[in-house]
């Protein structure tokens, strides 16, 4: 008896104009719908992330609500402390929460200049706390929401490395997104979460008459869905995001991301997909990097993905930290996630996914840009490389097990 028209035998798979769209695949897997209506403003390197960041800071009128990994020193860091702090002079409420490893180097000056103005900052999950169990769990967000209206995310941090145009040594390369539209109060929790924790051992309201949240009416045309991962070991949204948006590609999916160091489960379903047809692109960090044993434990995973037919590039002028991925010229991802398993198990993220072939163009035309100045690695080469460069590769990752997520449940480990 026949299978009947439009059903599928058991067992088959489908072919890639009958996968399922990766926005209704995000919103079942994810249970976060995509809002409409949103502007999206994509800022490529320093020299256009820091002009916009400081630009809605001076804007500010009622309240500033900041959320950073990564702040260093330097005059870019001073400028920000100097412009959040003259915003609290004039009485708009500034909240500054820092993750206590990311901004552990920060000017004491920028520190002082803040809180004298009357900005309210404080480290997350410092350091110097008995509570060990938590030293391994960063939050690796970057949310600058600007009086509820206009949000900021991406890779940036705030340091002298992270300015210029990100095309010369000492001038790193990163993305970050402009937001206007209802996708701003998903940016907004993003900060509201881990600052309602730090509420635990602060003085102050959670929720004060200086949030009037406001209606945030159409300011554009791109859908977008924000999904906020917590850091806990286990399966996040970003995982399943990064597994709908592989499942789902009919034709292309390139991703650039500085740390590639891959669970399991996600090398097999890359190489799965760049199996059945889809054109898989990995852009990754050349010989420009900040932390060489990072980037050693990822090249482990460079020859079961070139063997499947994924395509591996390192981008060469400078050291390379956006985190992007597209899928098919219709829908991109930004924000603080690298592809890596320390990023999708156990740091708290913030993902923005757009439903916009604009978008994703525009992505995608930096990404182009980005492949003319990368260097392809072969194939071939790779597999003839050395012992040393193999030893090095095995030992950096067994060093580097338990601070990225070994054993995280669902995503490194072998159980559930």
């Amino acid at each position: 008896m026949g299978t009947g028209t439009g059903t599928r035998p058991s067992g088959t798979t489908p072919t890639p104009q009958e996968r399922p769209s990766p926005r209704r695949a995000l919103e079942a897997l994810v249970g976060v719908p995509f809002t409409e209506g949103n502007r999206l403003a994509l800022l490529r390197n320093g020299d256009e992330t820091f002009p916009a960041l400081l630009a809605a800071i001076a804007a500010a009128r009622r309240s500033i609500d900041l959320l950073w990994f990564s702040w260093r020193g330097g005059e870019i860091a001073h400028r920000m402390a100097g412009a959040l702090a003259e915003r609290a002079r004039a009485g708009v409420r500034v909240r500054v929460l820092l993750d206590g490893y990311g901004a552990k180097q920060i000017d004491r000056q920028d520190l002082r200049t803040m809180r004298q103005a009357g900005c309210s900052v404080f480290f997350y999950r410092p350091l110097h706390t008995l509570r060990i169990g938590v030293w391994n769990q960063r939050s690796h967000r970057r949310v600058l929401v600007c009086d509820e209206t206009v949000a900021f995310t991406g890779g940036t941090g705030v340091d002298t490395a992270w300015t210029g145009d990100g095309r010369h040594p000492g001038s790193w390369r990163d993305t970050a997104v402009r937001v206007e539209g209802p996708a701003v109060a998903g940016l907004r929790s993003a900060f509201v979460q881990p600052w309602m924790q730090a509420q635990v051992r602060l003085t102050g309201e959670v929720l004060s008459d200086q949030d009037p949240f406001p209606e945030l009416g159409p300011a554009g045309s791109s859908a977008v869905q924000v999904l906020r991962p917590p850091s806990q070991p286990g399966w996040s949204e970003a995982a399943l995001a990064l597994a709908a948006l592989l499942h789902c590609a009919r034709e292309e999916v390139r991703i650039t991301t500085p740390y590639v160091r891959l669970p399991r489960w996600l090398r097999r379903a890359v190489g799965t997909t760049a199996r059945r047809g889809v054109r898989v692109r990995l852009l990754v960090a050349g010989p420009h990097v900040e932390r060489p044993a990072v980037h050693l434990q990822g090249e482990l995973d460079f020859q079961e993905l070139l063997d499947a037919g994924v395509e591996i590039w390192r981008y060469q002028p400078a050291l390379l930290h956006a985190k992007v991925v597209t899928v098919d010229g219709a829908l991109g991802m930004i924000g603080t996630a690298n592809v890596d398993t320390r990023s999708l198990g156990l740091n708290e993220q913030v993902c923005l996914l757009a439903d916009d072939p604009a978008v994703a163009g525009a992505l995608d035309a930096d990404f182009d840009e980005d492949l003319a100045r990368s260097v392809q690695v072969d194939p071939v080469r790779w597999r003839e490389r050395g012992l040393y460069r193999r030893t090095l590769e095995v030992a950096s990752d067994v060093v580097g097990r338990p601070l990225r997520g070994w054993g995280a449940v669902g995503l490194a480990g072998r159980r559930p």
